[in-house]
């Protein structure tokens, strides 16, 4: 069902009950209104007839004749008027009045049957005579339909028209979704620029306002995808172009030169592995995978691990720790990011470092986050170079090994989970980053 029948059947159906009670309501009540009307009529007329009687010069007889007749003209169109005395003889009676007896049960409102007709009658006593007047209740339910009818027609009218107007209004008011969908419908599949429908109403803002956030999730996940496979690209381009090149001497050499040649290889083949695995790694970090089923992690763990994972790495031994948490500290964020983090930042100082200094880890809390301090005794970054040192790709040289992404994995960790990463010059020589992390509420 068509959200436009839905909302005539609710609007519509709603209308019509009410409309329905209302209308019996008020018809139930014109018809009591009537009805009295009516009666009233029967009582007035009775007391006028007394009252006439009562103006006559002498008791009334049955040979007097109809002294009725001067009166009849008196009595409103269909009613029939008896006169009785207290004996039970009918002295006088209009002519079109049944030849039953209409008084015989007593003073007030009755309804009689008399034959095959149906009367209304009301019986008045004054002095020694019954006075009574009646109508037909065919001609009384007749009067009643015709009124009613009359009635009950510019309420049908009312609510048909009613109807239609809702049905008009209806449309008129779904007409900016009608837009809101040719404007979706004659969009290209590329298309995802915002959505603008113009005279939106305000109710259909927020809808609005979540379409065009999704086109923009949807544009940021495929410009997400397009960098990964530009950055795939570029960055296996060399070592690809390596691997092959030292195969091939290796192929036509011998001894020596192609045991050089394989080594020189397998250290391409190693560094488009570690590229393609930060690749990756970026690749989930800005993207919308959920990394928080890891849960919380202790200080402690991530620097344990990542100094795990540089075991293999020249030089490793180079690294002094100053631990000083008295405690456990728990970081909100997810355990592989974290390590993946300062792994790379202890990975850079020792590749951009004297090979005999100290690279120092110092862990403290500071502000509610905990402080992840890397210093290298390197040559350090000048002010523009920090400034790029984030960026994709980026090596203070052509000469340097490594993916240039260490820093851009960072990044992305810290403004997906919140934190800072500062990097500034050391005290003495070199560089130190500065790596701060959210401490978890739990």
């Amino acid at each position: 069902m068509s959200l436009r029948n839905r909302l005539l059947l609710i609007l519509g159906g709603t209308f019509i009950v009410l409309w329905g009670l209302a209308a019996v309501w008020l018809l139930g009540d014109l018809r009591r209104e009537m009805t009295a009307a009516l009666d009233e009529r029967l009582a007035s007329s009775a007391r006028m007839v007394a009252g006439l009687l009562e103006q006559l010069p002498q008791p009334l007889s049955i040979s007097q004749g109809n002294p009725l007749s001067a009166i009849e003209r008196g009595l409103e169109s269909g009613l029939v008027c008896q006169v009785r005395s207290l004996r039970g003889e009918v002295l006088v009676r209009t002519p079109n009045t049944p030849h039953a007896t209409l008084a015989e049960h007593g003073v007030g409102f009755h309804e009689v049957s008399m034959g095959d007709e149906r009367w209304r009658s009301f019986t008045l006593k004054r002095d020694n005579l019954w006075v009574t007047t009646a109508d037909r209740m065919d001609e009384r339910e007749k009067l009643q339909s015709s009124i009613l009818l009359a009635a009950a027609l510019p309420v049908a009218l009312a609510l048909v028209g009613s109807l239609v107007l809702i049905w008009l209004g209806i449309g008129r008011g779904l007409s900016p979704l009608q837009s809101l969908r040719a404007a979706l419908a004659q969009r290209d599949a590329e298309d995802l620029q915002p959505v603008h429908v113009r005279r939106l109403p305000k109710d259909l803002q927020p809808l609005v306002f979540t379409i065009n956030q999704l086109f923009a999730r949807i544009a940021g996940a495929l410009e997400r995808e397009r960098r990964f496979t530009n950055d795939a690209a570029h960055e296996l381009r060399t070592p690809l172009t390596a691997v092959k090149t030292h195969l091939q001497v290796a192929q036509m050499s011998s001894g020596e030169v192609a045991e050089h040649a394989l080594l020189q290889a397998e250290t391409a083949v190693d560094r488009m592995q570690s590229g393609l695995e930060q690749l990756l790694l970026l690749a989930r970090v800005e993207s919308a995978q959920d990394f928080e089923h890891e849960g919380s992690v202790s200080a402690q763990s991530v620097a344990r691990h990542a100094l795990a994972d540089l075991i293999a790495v020249p030089g490793y031994q180079r690294i002094e720790v100053d631990n000083q948490l008295t405690s456990d500290v728990f970081i909100a964020v997810p355990e592989s990011l974290a390590v993946a983090s300062l792994r790379n930042l202890l990975d850079n100082a020792l590749r951009y470092s004297p090979p005999h200094s100290v690279v120092e880890l110092y862990m403290a809390v500071q502000h509610e986050h905990l402080l992840l301090r890397v210093r290298d005794a390197g040559a350090g970054l000048s002010v523009s170079d920090i400034e790029q040192a984030k960026q994709r790709f980026w090596r203070r040289s052509s000469t340097h090994s490594g993916s240039g992404l260490g820093l851009a994995i960072v990044q992305a960790v810290i403004e997906r989970y919140g934190g800072e990463l500062r990097l500034q010059a050391a005290p003495t020589v070199g560089l130190e980053a500065l790596l701060y992390f959210p401490l978890s509420v739990e």
